[in-house]
């Protein structure tokens, strides 16, 4: 009797729990594990989805913005586990910019990107690499053709503190990005990120050499991404007709330098030439946020052309 009576109670007091087990009360369990650092291990095994009432907690019991992409181990959130409608794209929108942390990084631990808008922008100019992740920089001659189309063994990465990649096709560059899960940005992107980049020489425009990544720490854009302006000419995505004269643009645009279409008395038929923006290690003032030239073809290659990537 007494044995019956103490198992009466013990389900009285697990029915009581049950009832209680609310989000304040998994939220402090969490923090708990959180705070336990190697051994939430062994907490985190004793709490199961048997252990929290169907249906304790919503939707409404959790803050907007509380739980962001950082929080989630990859591969957590699978298809099956998510209730069909859960997810529309009314919510996608409202939660977008709460999401920065997909931006911080490539496909390998050392590829960095900041976010501008809604686009993921590489921090650094990019450099070249044998492998997806780890291996060793190409610092050598390019391993595949000019055009681009043989570039199946080279990949781009937004490393802080190495040479960034120079001598290098716009079809090259291009197809080391695609194999790294990115893009060439577009004009329009590139323009964005370079917001609040200063245009003097706390940027890399006069010294005659590239620097290494990140080594001109005042040439820094708003969004944080480095070297938009100096070190390096950047390859956008955008095309126009080959320029074969230049002028600079009027004041209040930093006098930059701005090489782009085709003028009055030139010829006809010109090969195409892909944006380069930024100016390099050697333009002096003509070098700034609103520089831009498509004065070299897509399959030129020069000592002062780097590029990065966007995705």
């Amino acid at each position: 009797m007494k044995e019956l009576g103490k198992a009466r109670g013990a389900r009285r007091i697990s029915r009581r729990l049950g009832e209680r087990l609310s989000y304040a009360n998994v939220i402090s369990t969490l923090a708990l594990i959180v705070a336990l650092g190697t051994g939430g291990a062994y907490a985190a095994s004793k709490i199961g989805p048997n252990d929290i009432k169907k249906g304790a907690v919503r939707a409404k019991h959790v803050k907007k913005n509380q739980v962001k992409a950082k929080h989630v181990a990859r591969n957590a959130v699978r298809t099956p586990k998510i209730r069909d409608g859960a997810v529309t794209a009314a919510k996608l929108a409202d939660s977008a910019s709460s999401f920065s942390a997909d931006c911080n990084q490539g496909l390998a631990p050392d590829d960095e990107m900041v976010r501008a808008g809604s686009v993921c922008i590489d921090r650094y100019e990019a450099s070249l690499w044998d492998a997806p992740v780890g291996g060793n920089q190409i610092t050598g001659p390019i391993p595949c053709n000019a055009n681009g189309q043989d570039c199946d063994n080279i990949y781009a990465r937004s490393v802080g503190g190495v040479e960034p990649r120079i001598d290098i096709t716009w079809f090259q560059a291009q197809q080391a990005l695609a194999n790294s899960g990115k893009r060439l940005p577009t004009n329009a992107e590139w323009q964005m990120a370079v917001a609040g980049t200063p245009d003097s020489t706390a940027c890399n425009v006069s010294t005659g050499s590239v620097a290494n990544t990140g080594a001109n720490p005042g040439c820094v854009s708003r969004h944080g991404a480095f070297d938009m302006v100096g070190n390096l000419w950047e390859w956008v995505g955008d095309w126009d007709e080959q320029a074969a004269a230049c002028e600079n643009w009027p004041a209040g645009f930093g006098d930059d330098l701005t090489c782009i279409g085709r003028g009055s008395g030139e010829a006809s038929t010109r090969f195409p030439g892909p944006l380069l923006r930024g100016g390099p290690f050697s333009n002096g003032t003509d070098a700034g946020a609103f520089a831009v030239s498509a004065g070299r073809r897509p399959s030129a290659s020069d000592n002062s052309y780097g590029f990065r990537g966007a995705r």
